[in-house]
């Protein structure tokens, strides 16, 4: 049902300032994360409440960032859909980092220190790391596990974490690995534009800064209203 009561021009304005202040949240996190492996941005946009007040919703830009090669073979990047499973202190996360490295227990981890699931210690004195398109790992030639990697379904709103970490309620379902496909020796950078989020950034500024002064000038009209119409 439709709110009987329109909202007067003091609660739209407050409605717009904490649309803005949302937005400028959601840009200053981007930026913060421009050099973040494997990071995926999100994307703001306006929703109308009940009453015609405004809101910010976001959703998770799922977008591929530039993969470049490194020449390190415990680099991978992911092409396509899906993320790595990792294992953390909050439980399973995903994650698109894919610096990978090999900690005192032969694990296999991420930059976080968080280990990779589906794959097995690697043996002791083992010298060539092998990461085929499929995901699966291989020490001098022995298999020992292909990493996990799945996918969550379309439209879903990932839960930033840091350390390009997502979690989600969502349902997560294996990967396609005929339509994604693992690159040994590859970064995928983050697919936030330094220059876009630059130039969102000084929209909101400014679109913030326009709404305070509209909230002053109805503030003035609302003093002398109540001052100056009530005298002879």
């Amino acid at each position: 049902m439709g709110s009987s009561v329109r909202p007067t021009g003091l609660e739209n304005a407050a409605a717009a300032l904490r649309y803005w202040e949302r937005r400028q949240e959601v840009v200053a996190s981007n930026l913060a994360n421009v050099n973040t492996d494997g990071f995926k941005g999100e994307r703001a946009f306006a929703r109308l409440l009940d009453g015609n007040l405004p809101v910010v919703d976001t959703a998770t830009d799922f977008s591929t960032g530039s993969i470049s090669p490194t020449g390190n073979p415990l680099d991978v990047a992911i092409s396509g859909d899906g993320f790595f499973v990792v294992q953390t202190p909050k439980g399973e996360r995903l994650s698109r980092g894919g610096a990978l490295s090999i900690d005192a227990d032969r694990r296999i981890i991420d930059a976080n220190g968080n280990q990779l699931q589906g794959v097995d210690a690697v043996p002791a004195g083992a010298k060539v790391i092998a990461i085929d398109g499929q995901g699966r790992v291989r020490a001098d030639g022995k298999d020992i596990g292909k990493f996990r990697i799945e996918t969550v379904p379309p439209g879903t709103k990932l839960q930033h974490e840091g350390g390009g970490q997502f979690s989600t309620t969502a349902p997560r379902t294996e990967a396609d690995m005929n339509r994604t496909k693992v690159r040994q020796g590859a970064i995928e950078g983050s697919n936030v534009s330094s220059l876009e989020s630059m130039v969102d950034m000084i929209a909101v500024q400014r679109a913030y800064g326009a709404v305070q002064k509209s909230i002053s000038a109805l503030d003035a009209v609302r003093g002398m209203a109540s001052s100056d119409l009530g005298k002879l």
